[in-house]
This record gives C-alpha cells, sequence and structure tokens, in this order.
C-alpha cells in the first residue's frame, strides 16, 4: 500500500507539478499540412526575425506594384523589316543594354520610349538593319549579257517601283507605301501608243491622316518621274481602299478643291471687312456677318482681225493689168498629108464673090487678161483670254445685337420700372448698310444684295477650356500615386503593425500569463489547505462536507474525470492530499471553488 502510495504520489505530483505549476508546456501538434511550416515558424531565430521578413515583405509587395502602375512605354524600333534583321535587332540592342521587349501581338521589337532615338542611333551605329540592295541599286550585281530584254526592262521597273515608294515613304505622314507602274513598249506610230499608268497604295502613321496637298505631291511626283505619264492618269488609294484622287467625272460636276478654297478665302475676306468696319459702332461681340459669293471660272479665249476700223475703204497701192491675144486657121484634114495646110487661093479667071463667113471660121482668136491689185489697209489682231474666278453675284447678310435697354427712373411709390427697350433708328440702320456696301464693293448691275438686320443676340455661354480632371494624365499619375501609397500605410496599419506587435508581446504575455498562474495556484493551494483543515477540524461536526466530497467523486465518475477515485481512496498523507487538490483545482477549477465557497460559508 505505501509502494502504491507513493507511486501514485509521484504521479499525481508531476501532474500538478505539469498542469497547475505552469513550468512546463504542452508538446505542440507538428501533424497536418502546415506542420513543418508551423515547427520553422515556432523556432526560437524565425520568432525573433520573423517581423523584420514580413516588413521587407510588405516593402517588396509594394514596390512591385509600384513598378507595374509605373512601368514605362514601349516603342516599336523598326517596322518593316524581315525576320533575320529582328533577330540581329534584338541581340543587338540587348548587348547596348536597351532592354528590348518583343511586342506579343505584333511581334516587333520594342524598346522604352524614352530611349528611342538613342537605340536607333545605336542600331545605325551597328549597320542594321542588313537590308538586301533595293531600287536602282539592286541592278548594280544583275548585269549579265544572257539577260534578255524583257527581264531587263521588267527589273527597271521595278527598281523605279523601289525607288518611288522610298521617296513617297519620307513624307512624315505615311508609314509604308507601294507603287505600281504599268508602261508599254514604245511605238514609233503616234496612234498605237499607250500612255502609261500608276498606281499607289499608301499606309499613314498611326492616328494620323493624309491630307489632299500631300496627296497632290505624292501624284506630280510621280508623274514627274515617269516619262509620259500625266497626273491624270496616277491613282493613289489607302490601306482601307479609299480612292484619295479627284476622278475625272468629279471635275465636270462642280468646282475643284482649289476652286472651293479659293471661294471660302475670299467670303472670309469680305466678312473680316464687314466685321472691321461695324465692330468700332456696335462692338465686336454684337455683329454677325456671312458672305455669299458666286465666282465665274469659265475661260474664254477670243481672237479678232478688224479690216478698215476707220471706215474710209481700201487703199489702193499698186495695180498691174495684162492681155494676150492669139488668132491662128483651125487646123483640118487628114494628118500627114498637106491636106493640113491651106493651099495658095486659085487663080481662075471667072470672077466670083468671097465669102466672109468662110475666113471667119477659119480663124479662132483667144484673149488672155490680169490684173494684179495690191491694197494698202489696215488690219488688228485680238487674242484675250478672260481671267477665272470672277465675282457674278454677292449676297451679305448682317445682323447687329440690339442696344441694351435703358433703365427707367423709379416712380412716385419708389417702384423701379422696368427698362424700356434701345433699338437702332432705321436712320442708323440704313447708314450701317450704306457702309457695307461700300466695304463689299456693291454693284446693283450683278444684282447684289446685302441686308442689315438688327435682333436681340443670346448670351453665350462661356466655353470651358480646361482639360476635365480625369482626362488630365498628370492628375491621374498623381491620383495613382496616392491611392497607392495610402493603401500601403493602410496595409502597414491593419496588417502589419498588429502582427508585428503580437510577435513582440507574445513572450511578454506568456511569461506574464505563467507568473499569474503560479501565483493563482498558490494561492489555491493555500485556500485548499486551509480548507482542508477545517474540514478535518470539523469531520464529526458537518457530515455535508463528507457528502459533498462524496458527491464531488460522484460527479468525477460521471465525467469521466483523468482523476481516479483510487487515487481519492489512497491519498492518506498530507502532501498526497495537496497534490491531489492540486489536481482537482486544475481538473474543473470552477465546480472546486463553487464547493469550497459552500463549505466555508458561515452557518
Amino acid at each position: 500500500m505505501q509502494t502504491r502510495s507513493g507511486v501514485d504520489r509521484r504521479a499525481m505530483a508531476g501532474r500538478a507539478g505539469d498542469a497547475g505549476g505552469g513550468f512546463s508546456e504542452a508538446t505542440p501538434d507538428y501533424s497536418g499540412p502546415f506542420g513543418p511550416i508551423k515547427q520553422v515558424l515556432n523556432q526560437p531565430a524565425v520568432k525573433k526575425s520573423l517581423p523584420l521578413m514580413v516588413i521587407a515583405m510588405a516593402l517588396l509587395a509594394f514596390a512591385l506594384v509600384y513598378t507595374l502602375i509605373n512601368a514605362p512605354s514601349y516603342r516599336p524600333i523598326m517596322t518593316g523589316v524581315t525576320e533575320t534583321d529582328q533577330q540581329g535587332v534584338y541581340e543587338a540592342l540587348k548587348q547596348g543594354e536597351f532592354k528590348p521587349v518583343i511586342d506579343a501581338g505584333s511581334g516587333q521589337v520594342t524598346v522604352p520610349a524614352n530611349r528611342y532615338h538613342e537605340a536607333r542611333i545605336y542600331l545605325a551605329s551597328k549597320g542594321l538593319p542588313k537590308t538586301a540592295a533595293t531600287g536602282l541599286d539592286a541592278l548594280k550585281d544583275q548585269s549579265a549579257m544572257t539577260t534578255s530584254q524583257f527581264m531587263e526592262q521588267v527589273r527597271y521597273n521595278s527598281a523605279m517601283e523601289q525607288e518611288l515608294a522610298r521617296s513617297i515613304q519620307q513624307i512624315e505622314s505615311i508609314q509604308t507605301a507601294r507603287v505600281h507602274l504599268a508602261t508599254t513598249k514604245p511605238s514609233v506610230f503616234v496612234r498605237d501608243r499607250t500612255p502609261p499608268k500608276a498606281s499607289i497604295v499608301v499606309t499613314p502613321q498611326a492616328g494620323r491622316s493624309v491630307s489632299p496637298m500631300q496627296v497632290q505631291a505624292i501624284v506630280h511626283l510621280v508623274a514627274s518621274s515617269v516619262p509620259m505619264l500625266t497626273p491624270e492618269n496616277v491613282a493613289v488609294v489607302d490601306n482601307f481602299g479609299k480612292l484619295m484622287t479627284d476622278a475625272e467625272s468629279d471635275a465636270s460636276m462642280g468646282m475643284n478643291a482649289g476652286q472651293t478654297k479659293h471661294k471660302q478665302a475670299m467670303e472670309d475676306l469680305y466678312r473680316q471687312r464687314v466685321i472691321q468696319i461695324l465692330a468700332p459702332i456696335v462692338g465686336e461681340a454684337n455683329v454677325r456677318s456671312q458672305v455669299n459669293l458666286s465666282l465665274d471660272y469659265s475661260q474664254t479665249e477670243v481672237t479678232v482681225e478688224d479690216f478698215d476700223t476707220g471706215g474710209k475703204g481700201p487703199k489702193t497701192r499698186s495695180e498691174v493689168n495684162s492681155e494676150d491675144r492669139n488668132s491662128a486657121k483651125e487646123a483640118a484634114g487628114i494628118p500627114g498629108t498637106l491636106s493640113n495646110t491651106a493651099p495658095v487661093g486659085p487663080t481662075t479667071s471667072l470672077t466670083t464673090a468671097a465669102n466672109p463667113n468662110a475666113s471667119a471660121s477659119d480663124e479662132r482668136s483667144t484673149i488672155a487678161t490680169r490684173s494684179t491689185r495690191n491694197y494698202e489697209i489696215d488690219r488688228q489682231v485680238r487674242h484675250t483670254k478672260s481671267a477665272t474666278g470672277g465675282v457674278q453675284r454677292l449676297s451679305v447678310a448682317v445682323v447687329i445685337n440690339e442696344r441694351p435697354p435703358q433703365a427707367q427712373p423709379k416712380n412716385d411709390k419708389g417702384e423701379e420700372q422696368p427698362a424700356k427697350p434701345n433699338p437702332y433708328t432705321p436712320e442708323e440702320v440704313e447708314r450701317m448698310q450704306e457702309l457695307v456696301r461700300g466695304v463689299v464693293g456693291f454693284d446693283e448691275g450683278r444684282k447684289d444684295v446685302v441686308s442689315v438686320v438688327q435682333a436681340k443676340f443670346e448670351p453665350e455661354v462661356p466655353m470651358d477650356l480646361t482639360i476635365p480632371w480625369h482626362k488630365d494624365e498628370s492628375v491621374m499619375t498623381n491620383i495613382k500615386s496616392g491611392f497607392l501609397g495610402l493603401m500601403f500605410v493602410a496595409f502597414l496599419m491593419v496588417v502589419v503593425r498588429p502582427v508585428v506587435m503580437h510577435m513582440m508581446n507574445r513572450d511578454k504575455e506568456a511569461a506574464q500569463a505563467a507568473a499569474e498562474s503560479i501565483q493563482l495556484a498558490q494561492e489555491e493551494t493555500l485556500a485548499l489547505e486551509a480548507a482542508a483543515a477545517a474540514s478535518a477540524d470539523a469531520a464529526n461536526a458537518e457530515p455535508s462536507a463528507a457528502d459533498t466530497l462524496e458527491e464531488m467523486k460522484a460527479k468525477m465518475k460521471s465525467n469521466k474525470s483523468a482523476i481516479s477515485a483510487e487515487m481519492l481512496d489512497t491519498a492518506n498523507t498530507y502532501d498526497d492530499k495537496v497534490a491531489l487538490i492540486r489536481m482537482i483545482v486544475s481538473d474543473d477549477s470552477a465546480r472546486v471553488a463553487s464547493v469550497l465557497k459552500n463549505m466555508i460559508k458561515p452557518s
């Protein structure tokens, strides 16, 4: 019995020391998937350095987010180069520490925008890109005696197309260009000649457009570079398939671009004249004017020859008259005989009468008359070509704001009267109309129209030219940076600070809790010893304590407590009883406190 009591006493003392004394801690459980992590975090060195590690991780996360937000913009270094040249460019930029990045969408090599020009100069110093010879340079290495004339012509046309494309790409707003020339073999016959034609496809820079003036420049550049090519046979198309040159039918439908521009400039000039002449009278903000001009752009050429403009008739300078006469007998008879010759007149003895008609019919006379007269007359030749852009009709409309109303004096009752309108008089409006007619060159013969009307203008709403704050790039950048800073401060205050404070104070709290538990155990031990002594003295007088102890045993059995009934029966000595009381207190301190309170309650 003594041996069992000693063993039980040592067991109870050990358990009491572990449970109530607070000198040893329970072995932590490192099972589960996070067991190794818990074991590492429970190391003393890790516990001491864990606050610094948390702060470092927070700073690293902040730097990462800041870098992602303020990442530099990248710009393609070169466009339209081959994959071989792109590889060389990429390797050269990596060696030059330009930090190139290949765009996943377009596959182009890009560099930071702030180092774009520096990278271009660096690549030029390296001789990149190493493209093949194009244009007329490609013809140097292709000369051969066996080359046919057709192939030579094809190569020459290809070289000309490449040279023209390179020239067009020099324009700032054009990114790429392609030129197609349609030429035929020249013919010695004019009617068999076919004029050459050209087609151009241009791709403008991103976010930019090609102006009509640039299109005209491209047309004249190509037309001047190809023999016998006229601007009308040059077509310019953009990368969306839009025809950028005017068709021939558009010219017959109305004015071309130059004529429209001239008309607008003339109307603006007349409008400015009207405003300048009326602004000192009514104020610049109180006059509005619009001008419409009908211009004649037709060209007329007239050639006139005037004879005898004085009306005196022609004057003869010299005159030559000539007349030729020829008379001979008519030849008759048989050819080759003497019958063609008239015989000599016969001599007879008979006297006959001569026939005058016979001699007249036998002879033929011819008369030719010529006359030449030279006149000294006046002659005047005029070649007239009328100018284009003449004014056919002029229409001017002017609106004048009414004068501010006049304030009226107060009536007899002291009440304010409404202001009285103060419009311009008809005489003043008429004078203004005369001024406008004079400044625009009014011509009644052309049926010009000038109208001056007064009306009340609505107050103008001032235009806000400021950029909204949500569209201002600098403001949005500052907002992003400020928001990121606030988020970082909030993260430090809400997450990092509590973790660090908890880790720093956990050891102090554990030590304080251990001290408090030791003190509490000592106080409970003293109280239990006093209670045990009191219960031993009054064992015969108060059977309720024994009953209470029996009830405690029954409750311990029902609750399956860690303290067995044998321990309660074998606790004979004072030390065993103290150890047992400590175990009971540590097992169910609330119930023990309630029992002791009932035991020491005065009767």
